[in-house]
This record gives structure tokens, sequence and C-alpha cells, in this order.
């Protein structure tokens, strides 16, 4: 991806240079996932950011891994995003993200660092450009992204096709197919043409003659450090002078043109207002200078014809390990940090600068053009056009000049301003507010570059909303990030049931003797010939005797007695594996207090032969619930909904214990050992059922409170569910959902 920025600067690469990795981490293991952003980070900003090799290798090193941690961030997280079954949410979802991750790194450590932006590569694109006067760079960056993805999308399905069956009907196939393969790629021209249409606002202010001069700062090598200071402000000076017959509106010094050798020498100082009263222009000269207080600021100074000192600048965002270092007393161990003896003060606040003749106007200092904001607030704030005063010097012949002045161009799109690219040393150069280059030196060149721009008060929707992109980006990143996966399947409908299917009633029980008798009779009384198999658990007020009498005058009530009580889900599963055993078509699940009522059974079972699986609802139209305060149904409904919203099915009663499950989809179930109780378990069979396709159905009931007994739903078990829940959810975002078999989905 370097290749696309300088200085390759081969622009179009950058809508292909994300493919492999994205192709890579789409299905990886998020472990895997960022390692691989890891490596892309490394080689990209390793070799984007060679330049900073003049520093030492530990600056470089240091500074390319901070930042390829970012690309190893998104790594990370774009397995977890990813979802197969939906390719083109997907990308939306890593196109936000990439651009979210990106606008973060311009934030953070350290005030950020903005270089590499994957937008900022289309300075050069005259149809995609202009979405900058709207979006700022982040919408070129998603815009990047997202061609990227779509060019995936598209060699993935042309590879399905090729891979596709022939034979009777093929033709139809292979025309949606090949309909397939084109959509993403009609998506990659639209993305990339469609922001031509957008209207710039054009400058709408008088005409400004202005005169950037430029030095060649190398001839100052060698000297005294003072000496050097005083030598490049004589050659500013001396520039200065050949403006004495063609004074310009403005005059322009690059930064550094009066550093502190020159500022706190009085003779040098003379010079340098002796030229600008000589040329009767307001002059802008970047300077280092100390205060009173003694501490050193990195400032834009403007002075007026008379070379009065009207208003100044100083620097706001400066540059980590370059103008302070931070945490010098842990670090002083680091010698190449002595480079950097004193930490410069940063300005109080963002403003513009002014002198009689000139309409405000915007000076931010080298570094900080790099981040939009800073330059947008300049424009907020009055600004009618833009003055970057730059010392690139000490990057000497690299590529970190023209590296900067891409984003020039891009600053001067996101709020249609003239911008002045002004450097002490070069590259300088005019930009007009379609981030067209109509003037440019080279570097290290002694020269006056010279144009007409025009100052402006409109103001682009980027200027007005300012970083709306990224906001967007973080949410939709997030929103998708905990968005629970789909199925993994869908299931053919269930078959027909027979006109009469056998039915299995499973009631487990624990002291229900005031209720289990008129439960069984109720059952018992139904049309619909019902069995019912009591499981009970050593009840010691002598439930299962109840029952043993019964079942002893009636051949459709069994009883299973158990030792002691081993929890409901175990009960459950004795009457599972009953029902599975001997042949039944249906088998449900019921309390035996009842809170379920048997006459509301036929209700389940006639949406049975449309599903495989229902559940008796409180909370569907019809279904209700008595003798509960308002509080406690508030309490259902809030946990039923925390499951909605956590595990993604698409039912309003998962707790409930009134079910219906066909054969096949009970035999699917019992495959697999269940890992929870009481709630949990409830919740457990519903997840699962959903999640492997099979159709899941809800149908009212009244749900009534015991009234003889004690509920043996305690606290323990409502909050395992509540934990089970929010681990599976979990779970369900961060790994694919697996299938019995293992086999990932």
């Amino acid at each position: 991806m370097s290749l696309s920025l300088p200085p390759a600067g081969i622009g179009p690469l950058a809508f292909v240079a994300l493919v492999p990795l994205l192709w890579l981490v789409r299905d990886a293991r998020p472990r895997r996932g960022l390692l691989l952003g890891l490596a892309f980070g490394l080689a990209f900003f390793g070799t984007l950011l060679y330049w900073i090799f003049l520093f030492g290798a530990l600056a470089w090193g240091a500074l390319t891994t901070v930042m390829a941690a970012f690309v190893g961030v998104f790594g990370l997280l774009a397995p977890l995003m990813w979802r197969s079954e939906r390719p083109v949410r997907s990308l939306l979802g890593l196109a936000a993200l990439w651009t979210a991750i990106e606008w973060a790194r311009s934030l953070w450590p350290l005030g950020g660092f903005a270089w590499g932006e994957l937008g900022v590569t289309q300075a050069g694109n005259r149809f995609l450009l202009p979405l900058a006067s709207v979006t700022g760079v982040w919408g070129i960056t998603t815009v990047v992204f997202l061609v990227n993805g779509l060019l995936l999308l598209a060699v993935d399905r042309a590879a399905k096709r090729r891979g596709g069956a022939v034979g009777e009907g093929a033709r139809g196939a292979l025309g949606f197919a090949a309909r397939q393969v084109v959509a993403p790629v009609v998506g990659c021209i639209a993305l990339v043409f469609a922001p031509a249409l957008i209207r710039i606002p054009a400058p709408n202010g008088p005409p400004l003659d202005v005169a950037a001069i430029q030095v060649d700062v190398l001839r100052a090598r060698g000297l005294a450090p003072a000496a050097q200071d005083q030598m490049v402000a004589d050659m500013n000076a001396a520039q200065q002078l050949r403006l004495v017959s063609d004074p310009p509106d403005l005059a322009v010094w690059g930064e550094a043109a009066l550093d502190p050798g020159a500022t706190s020498d009085p003779v040098t100082l003379g010079r340098v207002r002796g030229a600008i009263r000589a040329v009767g222009a307001p002059t802008l000269s970047g300077a280092v200078t100390e205060g009173a207080d003694g501490r050193q600021r990195t400032e834009a100074l403007l002075f007026n014809g008379r070379a009065e000192l009207v208003d100044r600048y100083a620097k706001v965002h400066l540059v980590p390990f370059g103008e302070y270092v931070p945490w010098r007393k842990e670090l002083g161990f680091i010698s190449a940090l002595r480079q950097i003896p004193i930490d410069r003060t940063p300005g109080p606040s963002v403003h513009t600068v002014q002198t009689p003749g000139l309409p405000p106007f915007g000076t931010p200092i080298c570094y900080e053009n790099s981040f939009p904001e800073l330059d947008r607030q300049m424009v907020i704030e009055g600004a009618q056009f833009l003055v970057v005063t730059i010392d690139n010097a000490s990057y000497e012949y690299t590529a970190a000049s023209r590296q900067h002045l891409e984003m020039s161009r891009l600053r001067a799109v996101e709020n249609a301003r003239w911008v002045v690219h002004a450097a002490v040393s070069g590259i300088s150069a005019f930009i007009d507010p379609t981030g067209r280059v109509v003037g440019e030196t080279g570097l290290f060149q002694t020269t006056i570059l010279r144009h007409e721009i025009r100052a402006s008060t409109a103001k682009t929707l980027y200027t007005r909303l300012g970083d709306w992109v990224p906001w967007l980006s973080l949410t939709l990143a997030l929103a998708l990030l905990l968005a629970p996966r789909s199925r993994l399947r869908r299931q053919p409908p269930p078959d027909p049931l027979p006109e009469r299917p056998r039915i299995l009633v499973i009631l487990p029980t624990y002291n229900e003797r005031g209720t289990i008798e008129p439960v069984i009779r109720g059952l018992l009384a139904l049309e619909d010939g019902v069995d019912v198999l009591v499981v009970d658990d050593g009840s010691p007020d002598k439930t299962a005797e109840l029952v043993r009498g019964v079942a002893a005058g009636e051949p459709r009530v069994r009883l299973v007695e158990r030792p002691a009580k081993a929890g409901l889900a175990s009960a459950y599963f004795v009457g599972f594996h009953t029902a599975l055993g001997e042949g039944y078509d249906l088998a449900v699940e019921m309390d035996s207090d009842l809170s379920h009522q048997p006459q509301e059974l036929p209700r389940l079972l006639a949406a049975a032969r449309d599903h495989h699986l229902v559940i008796g609802s409180r909370y569907v139209p019809g279904g209700a619930v008595t003798n509960w305060s308002r509080a406690r149904i508030a309490l259902s409904k809030g946990g039923n909904l925390y499951a909605r919203i956590m595990l993604g099915i698409p039912l309003r009663d998962a707790t409930s214990g009134f079910r219906v499950f066909r054969k096949g989809l009970l035999a699917h179930l019992v495959a697999e050992p269940i890992r929870s109780d009481g709630y949990g378990f409830q919740i457990e069979l519903a997840l699962r059922s959903w999640r492997d396709g099979y159709s899941v159905g809800e149908a009212p009931i009244t749900f009534r409170e015991r009234e003889h007994g004690q509920s043996k739903i305690s606290r323990r078990i409502v909050i395992e569910a509540l934990w089970l829940v929010t681990v599976w959810g979990i779970k369900g975002r961060l790994l694919p959902w697996r299938l019995p078999s293992g086999q990932a989905a």
C-alpha cells in the first residue's frame, strides 16, 4: 500500500492494496488476524516512514510498531465482524472499522499520528477528491476500503461461478452468477466516480497576491546553532528584498525562518525588519521564540508593512519526540533524546491571525496540517485562506515533503480554501480549493513562488459538520461487532404429522402432591389422547406415591422415580429419551403446579404442525400472566428482552417451560449434552433449536402463579441464566457458530 503514496505515488494501487489482507483476515481466528494485521502494518508503515531512519533505527522502529499495532487491532476485530452469509453488510462494517481505527490513530497516543491515511492516497484523484468537502478525508478512506472489499467479493463470486454446476438449467444459473459478479464491480465504479458530481463551493472573496519565500538551508549546515539561525534569517531577508519593486499582498517565510539565534540577536532582527519595511507588505514568518518566562514556542509571527508584530499564532499540536519529550525522566536512558534539550510549550488555542488590509487567515504550522480537525477549526474561527508554514529540511531529499504536500491538498478540499504550502526549504506550493496544485518548487531551491489566490467565507459540509464520518463509522462498527451471528442454516419445513400423533407429556415433580393429580386428570381429559410421564426426584411429600396410585388405574400414566433431586434438565432428558425410544411424534414440557393449564395444550399442539418447536408464550398477543406483581412481570420481560438482544433469537418468551418438540428436533438436541438448568436450560434449548435452523414458533398462554407448594426457581438459578446468556452472547459474537459435528458454518 505504501506504493500508493509518495515517493511512488501510484494512487490507484490503493484500490487493490488491501485485498490480500481482507482475504486473509476475514475467516481467520482473532489471534491470527492480529498477527496478520501487525505484519501488514509493519510492512506498510515501515516503508512509508523510511525517512524516520534519519533519526535512528530506534525512532523508526518505535513509530512503525505503534502504528502497525492499529492495523493489528483491525486484524483482531475483523474476523469477529465478518459474516460470510452477509458479505456486503460485513464489508460495510469492516470499512467502518478501518475508518474508526484510522481516526483513533490520529487522536491517540500523544495526540495521534495522522500520516499514512488511506484517503490521502487519492489526493490526485479528480473524481473522488470532491467527496472530502462533505466527509473529510475519512469518507475517501471509507470508499477506498469498500472498493477493495467489493473487488474481493467479485473475485469470490467469479471463482464460485467457474466452479458451478453445468447442465439443465445451468444457463439461468450462470446468468444470475454473472450478475452477482458484475454488481460489485458496478458498485466500485459508482463509489469512485459519483463524487465528481459534488460541487465544491467556489471562493467568494477578494483576490490576494501571495509570495512564498524559500531558501536553501543546507548552505547554513556546519555552522554553530546561533550562526546557522542568523544565516537562514538573512537568506530569507535577501529574498524578501527581491519583492521591493512589486510588493505582494502577503509574503510568507517558512517555519524555522526565524529561530532563537536570529530572534535573540538585535542585529539580525534589525536586518529582517528592514527587509520587511523595504517591501512594505504584511509578512508571515515561521519562528521559534523564547518568552520572558524562558519557555520556547513554535510560532507564526505576522508583521505589518512597517515591520511591526501585529499578531501571532503559537503551535498547539507539538511533535512528540521532536518538539518535546514525553516522559523525559523515565526515558532518560535513551541517549538520542538528548538531541531535544528543551521541551517547547504548546499554544493556548487554535485561532486565526489578521492585519489591516488582509482578511483573517489560518496558520497551521507544519505537523498540525496533518490533522483535519485543526485546519477546520481555523476555518470555523473565520479563516478565509490557510497558510501552512513548514520545515521539512531535516528529512533532506526523502519523500516526507511530498507526502506532506498530499495532505495539504486534502485540507484545501475539505474546507474549500486556498492553501499556501510554504516550506522554508521546499516543497512549497499553492493549492486551490479543488485540491489542484497550481504552483510548486523543488527541495532546497532558493526561490520565490508567487500566485494569486482568493479569500472565501463559503463553508463546506465538512467544515460545518466536522468528523461526522468517523463517529458514524465508530457507531456502525460497534453495532455490527455487537450484533449476534445469524443462524447456521435453515432446516426444511417439518413433515406432516399423523392425523392422531403420539404425544408424551413430561412432568418433572418435586413436592407437587397438591397439584399433580389435577394436572394429570386435565391432560387425560383432552381429546388428543396424550400419554403422561411423571419424573419424580424423591419428593418428601410423597408425590410419587400419589402418582403411583393414579398410574395403577390408568395405563397412559407412568412414573419414573429418582432417589434424590437431580435438576430440571436431567428430568426432562429422561422424558426426551423415553419419547424418542418409544417412537412418540411429539414431546411436551410442562410444569406440574398448574401454572400451565392442561386445557391450553391443544393450542400448542396445533401450532406444532407448522413448527419443530412451539413455546407457550406469555408475551405474545393473547398471552398473559396472572397473580404476578408489575415488578416481577417487568423483571421477566426484561430478562427475555436481554436474551433476545444478546442471542439474536426472535422469541419473546425464551424462558417459558411450556413447550412442544417434534421428534426430529428432539433427536438433534439430545445428541449434545446440555450445560445448564432451570431458566438457562429452557433458553439453551430454544437457542440451539433456532441457531441450527429449526422452525421455532410461539403460541399464547396464560401463566398462573402456583397456589400450592413453593417455586423451585431460586435467585441462583436466575443469576446463572443471566450469566449463561451473557457468555453465549459474547461467544456468539466472537466465534462462529458450530454444527454438532464440529464443522463451522
